[in-house]
């Protein structure tokens, strides 16, 4: 990771001073919503605060994959997923050091991992457990949400002797016609997020290239593509606006929006998918944690998820919280963890 030229910013600055601003209309990120967090991103942001936070960390590159290794204590790979990034664990990477060596990297395709190319979720899980070695650890555990739930449960199946253990804040079970008549409520449930709200799903994973032309061209287009997903996803306490641009900035300033949509079209073309373990009468062995956040995308039965995991350790249905836990509920998700190492 590099500090961003100043004319980096200064092309952002102009390009966003530039906006066209379309008219208002139903559904999606409002337009009001979008001109104040532009006027704050052009006027109150201070991305160089943020810059230096990271910076702070102990950033490491092995072959083209950035993480961020910090801590001492039981290895643990903490993965972040879409539309997110390391910057999701600024808050949690001081409290969780001193309990582990941690190891959060920027998914292969996004952020300062940009180089690495176009990688479905099991090239990455692939990747990380290469990595993990090369930083010499033969054993470890593993985290994650979104995205790095799926590349979690991928490490679970394929690397059973070195993965001791999971803990995942997001299921990724997603055929419907998998639950049993049982679950049917929580199937409807399936049934109606993706028709409502999983377009992003397809246009990610059939279209990307034609959506990453104008993601990565208009900053303000970047920002509300991210924003309604962080508005729609997350608890009443929700996450700052901050948190937030940090996280679009990152996208901006290494290029990697489209990049970012790889996992999509992966899966949407024969890649790793746990149902595809289920449909197959096969389960992960791994001992699994999980945390059921109630403003999570989709809630799964327990089970459902036993189809596919054998050994549920723990089940947790927080209070708070949603699909950004590292950013909404620090708290919660450090205690957990700290748990999930005993």
């Amino acid at each position: 990771m590099k500090r961003v030229a100043d004319e980096v910013l200064d092309d952002l600055w102009r390009r966003l001073d530039a906006t066209r601003w379309p008219d208002d209309g139903p559904g999606g990120f409002a337009l009001s919503d979008a001109r104040e967090l532009a006027a704050y991103w052009r006027d109150g942001y201070d991305w160089r605060a943020a810059e230096d936070e990271l910076l702070g960390f102990s950033n490491v590159d092995v072959d083209g994959l950035h993480a961020i290794v910090e801590g001492d204590g039981p290895p643990l790979l903490l993965l972040h997923g879409w539309p997110s990034t390391v910057w999701e664990f600024h808050r949690v990477i001081p409290l969780l050091r001193e309990h582990f060596r941690l190891v959060v990297p920027s998914l292969p395709g996004y952020g300062w991992s940009v180089g690495m190319g176009r990688f479905g979720t099991r090239e990455m899980g692939d990747a990380f457990h290469r990595l993990m070695a090369s930083l010499g650890h033969e054993q470890y555990l593993v985290a994650g949400g979104d995205w790095g739930a799926h590349i979690g449960s991928y490490m679970g199946h394929a690397y059973p002797d070195a993965v001791r253990a999971l803990h995942l804040n997001m299921m990724p079970l997603r055929l419907p016609n998998s639950f049993p008549d049982s679950a049917s409520d929580a199937r409807k449930a399936l049934e109606h997020w993706s028709r409502e709200e999983g377009g992003y799903i397809q246009i990610q994973g059939t279209k990307p290239q034609t959506l990453a032309y104008g993601l990565f061209d208009s900053p303000v287009g970047l920002m509300s593509w991210i924003a309604e997903k962080f508005e729609s996803w997350t608890d009443a306490r929700g996450v700052s606006r901050d948190d937030l641009l940090t996280t679009v900035m990152i996208y901006w300033v290494t290029g990697s929006i489209g990049t970012s949509f790889w996992p999509y079209h992966a899966r949407l073309h024969g890649g790793f998918a746990l149902d595809q373990v289920v449909a197959a009468g096969d389960q992960i062995r791994v001992p699994l944690t999980y945390l059921d956040f109630p403003k999570e995308m989709i809630h799964v039965p327990r089970e459902v998820v036993a189809l596919a995991f054998t050994d549920i350790e723990r089940w947790e249905t927080p209070e708070y919280g949603g699909h950004f836990p590292a950013l909404e509920v620090p708290d919660v998700l450090v205690d957990s963890l700290v748990r999930f190492s005993r």
